[in-house]
């Protein structure tokens, strides 16, 4: 899962905070997918000492997504559209859903034609649902930077408001999907968080605040969330066994995970890096997108990451919180290198240049 990376802004401007980002982001799913994925939450004794830990992690993850929507944003409000952007990103994720489909259906007899035919296509059988909500985002993607190129500062900033008030507030007071955003789970609300990526861009928000502030902004809020999860398992534990209460905050589109985004996003969206981390810190980044296509493959995350995950509820907390943190680099350092072989295969196969040229045929000067 990636902020997707043919929306890139010119090298010059290029912001490595935002490339970190990337990077923690996708360190920060995996953990997402370790825990949920995995089994490890479901299968850690509630409100023990590991229970507490797996879910802080868990806790402390949850606005990756959120960031990855932002920073597709961010970075392509003032980039040109392209329909080769999307067409090679869709090349990119088939290229994964064939190799692995087809891999399986070599090694495993449950696996046959029929499912390495529908790896073929990744959108309409949701292999991905990042990517299919991505893909119908989108193609609407000029819409939303024309308006946010033309409107104020002033009428940006409303329309910020509106976003939270909208798709946050006003369904986590009534507690009800009144939108069908489906928690967060739809092109509706990464449309929403794209757009309100444009707009911190444009209207520089929070640009007077230090990132050490908002990292501890982000901190409290992940607190909170966390908070509300254990005073939840308590009463349910020792007071209504019957009568459950239901966790309010652990969503993409609850106020806090909401503030956790944007507060995490700007804080390292003011970090300035130079120097020797720059290119370990672009190459990693540019591979995120990939990271997340290998490891959430549902054959991967059924034979690889469950399996994987099965030992963490069994060690004590500290070697759980280190296990899962080291797993998931681990994972992320593996399908980097798979992934870069695959860039050197495209690049070899010049797939991005015939794009790119079929797209001057077919659009030329539409955008």
């Amino acid at each position: 899962m990636q902020a997707i990376p043919s929306v890139a802004a010119k090298k010059s401007e290029r912001n490595y905070g935002i490339d970190l980002l990337r990077i923690i982001s996708m360190l920060m799913i995996i953990i997402l997918h370790i825990l949920g994925h995995g089994g490890v939450l479901k299968n850690t004794a509630v409100l023990s000492y590991r229970y507490e830990a797996a879910w802080f992690l868990e806790t402390a993850s949850y606005c990756a997504v959120n960031c990855y929507a932002l920073i597709s944003g961010y970075v392509a409000v003032n980039s040109k559209f392209k329909y080769s952007g999307i067409v090679s990103l869709w090349l990119q994720v088939v290229f994964y859903t064939v190799l692995i489909a087809t891999v399986m259906a070599i090694v495993s007899p449950n696996i046959g034609k029929a499912e390495v035919i529908d790896a073929f296509f990744p959108v309409s059988n949701k292999i991905y649902w990042y990517f299919t909500a991505y893909f119908c985002m989108y193609f609407f993607t000029p819409i939303f930077n024309k308006a946010i190129g033309a409107l104020s500062e002033k009428q940006l900033k409303a329309i910020g408001v509106a976003i939270f008030a909208v798709f946050c507030l006003i369904p986590f007071l009534k507690q009800s999907d009144i939108f069908s955003v489906i928690r967060g789970y739809s092109p509706i609300w990464l449309m929403m968080l794209y757009i309100l990526g444009g707009i911190i861009n444009k209207c520089n928000l929070l640009s007077k605040i230090k990132p050490w502030v908002l990292i501890l902004l982000y901190v409290l809020m992940v607190a909170i969330t966390w908070g509300e999860r254990l005073i939840c398992d308590y009463y349910n534990a020792n007071f209504s066994p019957e009568n459950q209460l239901v966790t309010k905050l652990t969503q993409y589109t609850s106020p806090t995970i909401f503030f956790a985004a944007i507060f995490l996003f700007v804080g390292f969206s003011k970090l300035k890096i130079s120097g020797a981390l720059i290119k370990p810190i672009a190459l990693f980044s540019s591979t995120s997108f990939s990271v997340y296509l290998i490891h959430e493959n549902p054959y991967v995350r059924v034979n690889v990451i469950k399996k994987i995950a099965t030992v963490f509820p069994k060690l004590n907390t500290p070697l759980l919180v280190l296990g899962v943190l080291a797993t998931a680099v681990l994972i992320y350092l593996i399908c980097s290198l798979i992934d870069i072989i695959r860039e050197k295969l495209f690049k070899a196969l010049k797939v991005k240049k015939l794009v790119s040229n079929m797209e001057q045929k077919l659009f030329k000067n539409i955008w």
